[in-house]
């Protein structure tokens, strides 16, 4: 007997073994499994920021250029009621920039600011190139009365879009803006008062 059982302990011991291995086998691939799980939504989530970025870059196709801040002048503009104008009878003046936006075809508007007493003359350049020239409206409610009770509150400025036509622009073109005082009443005047310049890219 002695000699029989030996051999039956010795397979019990085999089979046993072999299900301590199997075991190990399937915990390690749960593991695996667990650790793919977890890293999928990182690698989602790295690959759309470069993506987010470049999306917000490819948009961003407007470009202002502020009277106020952008803008190099001749010494003779000051703030008048608001927009950038010229000190009266000094004629003219300019003012100009570089342009910081991407090389490409802009729509550009002139954000003017009209009034009641002279049609002034401006003129927009690139490069010393001219872009766009003209007269500005006058500001109604005041028509063939320079001297009304108070202009203020009958014609006021108003802000005027000037289109200023489609241009090719390249990054670091000079944009220069001229403008000129018209006196349509004998005693005061219109000194050419502006805000900024818009580029559209289209």
């Amino acid at each position: 007997m002695k000699y029989l059982a030996l051999p039956l302990i010795l397979t019990l011991f085999l089979f046993s073994g072999c299900d301590l291995l199997d075991d190990d086998d399937e915990d390690s691939s749960d593991g695996g499994t667990e650790v793919v799980a977890t890293n999928e939504p990182s690698a989602a989530a790295a690959t759309s920021s470069p993506s987010s970025a470049t999306t917000t870059a490819a948009t961003s196709t407007t470009v202002e250029l502020s009277a106020f801040s952008d803008f190099s002048c001749t010494s003779n503009w000051s703030n008048r009621d608001g927009a950038l104008g010229l000190t009266a009878n000094t004629g003219s003046g300019s003012c100009q920039a570089t342009f910081p936006g991407a090389s490409g075809t802009y729509s550009i508007t002139i954000t003017a600011q009209i009034e009641f007493d002279g049609n002034s003359p401006y003129a927009l350049y690139i490069n010393d190139n001219g872009a766009a020239s003209g007269r500005y409206p006058l500001a109604p409610g005041c028509e063939n009365d320079c001297h009304p009770d108070d202009w203020h509150s009958q014609c006021p400025d108003q802000k005027k879009y000037i289109d200023a036509g489609t241009h090719s622009i390249s990054t670091g073109d000079v944009i220069k803006f001229y403008g000129e005082e018209d006196w349509n009443c004998d005693d005061h005047g219109a000194y050419a008062k502006w805000h900024k310049i818009t580029f559209k890219r289209i």
